[in-house]
């Protein structure tokens, strides 16, 4: 009954082992930029920052906000 408890033993440091190892390796992997999905998405980010920014430029404008005190007073 011993082997047999000793190889486990064995068995579960090698696991262990290669566990953190790739715990260690995984962290110090560059990510893919290559990728052409990625790319797309970057391109779909940046359109839509500049979308944000200009609606925020519109909203905070002096005019937007004259502009909408007239329209509520038509109703």
């Amino acid at each position: 009954m011993h082997a047999f408890e000793f190889a486990l033993a064995m068995v579960a440091l090698v696991l262990i082992f290669k566990l953190v190892r790739l715990a260690i390796t995984h962290g110090k992997r560059p990510p893919r930029r290559d990728d052409p999905v990625n790319a797309e998405l970057l391109e779909r980010l940046a359109q839509v920052e500049e979308r944000v920014r200009v609606l925020e430029r519109i909203v905070t404008d002096e005019r937007y906000d004259l502009k909408q005190q007239f329209k509520d007073l038509g109703t």
